[in-house]
């Protein structure tokens, strides 16, 4: 699918956000890219950012999702091209580069990128689609009495993008999962999940992983 307009800005269109000297921090909008520092990494203290990058025709390849409390940065990626949009409302504040510092975060960008990459590989739709609202729920869910809540904004179009579907069939899965009692659509864009690490169709393991693909071939 071609990236859509608000993501092709250049290194250069991300001083929209206005003058920067490299010590502040930064509210943005949904749509805007995180400026890239060279000495810097960003602290998100609210809303989602989801780096990503794209190939010669356009189809987008998201990279990570990053929510409050996690740092970003292209220094920890050799990814090229490279960016970092704005999925809601964010603020960032730099945070200097120390050697210790970034070995955890890099740590930290490796467990869940592996993480949303092997969700990604899962080749039946539906499949993959249930698996990601489940790992949107651990990351950043909210823990009710019912089940988790997803208070992200993510569209039926992004959920796509993300997952490798068309929004049609995103449309179509969300449908049947509200069916299934697997979630339910709350006002604003907010879901309430009501599956979790108990529900019987989570491989929980990649020994399990390994042990259901013989048993398929």
């Amino acid at each position: 699918m071609a990236v859509s307009s608000s993501v092709l800005f250049s290194e250069q269109s991300s001083s929209t956000v206005g003058p920067f000297d490299g010590s502040q921090s930064l509210s943005l909008r949904p749509g805007q890219v995180v400026p890239h520092q060279s000495d810097h990494l960003w602290h998100i203290d609210k809303g989602l950012v989801r780096t990503l990058t794209w190939n010669e025709e356009g189809d987008l390849v998201t990279l990570g999702l990053w929510g409050v409390g996690d740092c970003i940065g292209r220094l920890l990626s050799e990814v090229t091209p490279f960016q970092m949009e704005c999925l809601s409302p964010v603020e960032v504040q730099p945070i200097p580069l120390i050697k210790q510092d970034l070995g955890v975060v890099m740590r930290s960008h490796l467990r869940y990128m592996e993480e949303l990459f092997s969700i990604i590989s899962y080749k039946r739709a539906p499949q993959r689609l249930l698996r990601f609202l489940d790992w949107l729920g651990d990351r950043f869910g909210r823990q009710v009495e019912q089940g988790r809540i997803l208070d992200l904004g993510l569209t039926h179009q992004l959920l796509a993008e993300i997952t490798g579907i068309t929004r049609v069939t995103a449309t179509r899965l969300l449908n049947e999962f509200e069916r299934e009692g697997k979630l339910m659509r709350l006002p604003k864009q907010q879901m309430l999940l009501q599956f979790g690490s108990s529900h019987p169709e989570r491989v929980t393991s990649m020994a399990q992983h390994r042990a259901k693909g013989k048993r398929n071939n």
